[in-house]
């Protein structure tokens, strides 16, 4: 497990991942590269989405992005899939178990948009994530865990061998 920002640097190289650190309110997005397709966790606020399309293009430097997984569908973590829907075409969007009637319908009060005054562009889902489960992301094979304290149907992702956890929003260093 990595101990210092040293070794986790290390840890996210051996995982061919990158973070985009981001400011309130949009979540942190990391992308994963590899020859089994380029992978964007979380994708930000809508009013963020340029911002998001850059950095992936940037990132890739011109290799297609195949796949977006949303930790949980609050507007900071989904509110930039439209808009890279539209930048890559066939893009799979992944998302945790348990909303996808709302999703499919948009139902934008079921999904706290509308009555939190959030702004998230309808977006589609190819599949969904459940706990229990396991996917391949940048070479390595990471676990599937539920994580319902922040959100009710909310994943984390774990790299057991390099000790990286994604937690989204379910560590929060002052609460959640």
């Amino acid at each position: 497990m990595p101990r210092s920002l040293d070794e986790f640097r290390t840890a996210c190289t051996a995982l061919h991942l990158t973070v985009f650190e981001r400011g309130w309110l949009s979540s942190n997005g990391v992308l994963f590269r590899s020859g089994e397709g380029n992978c964007l966790v979380d994708t930000g606020y809508a009013t963020h989405a340029p911002q998001t399309v850059a950095l992936v293009k940037s990132a890739l430097n011109g290799a297609p992005l195949h796949t977006v997984i949303n930790t949980h569908l609050h507007s900071d973590h989904c509110g930039g899939n439209a808009a890279l829907a539209g930048v890559y075409p066939g893009l799979e969007v992944l998302i945790p178990p348990g909303q996808t009637a709302a999703v499919a319908a948009w139902d934008t009060d079921a999904l706290s948009y509308g009555p939190t005054g959030q702004t998230c562009p309808r977006f589609h889902f190819t599949s969904t994530l459940s706990p229990g489960q396991s996917i391949r992301l940048g070479g390595w094979t990471w676990q599937i865990h539920a994580a319902k304290g922040h959100d009710p149907h909310s994943i984390v992702l774990l790299q057991p061998e390099h000790g990286v956890l994604l937690s989204a929003d379910a560590l929060w260093e002052n609460g959640f």
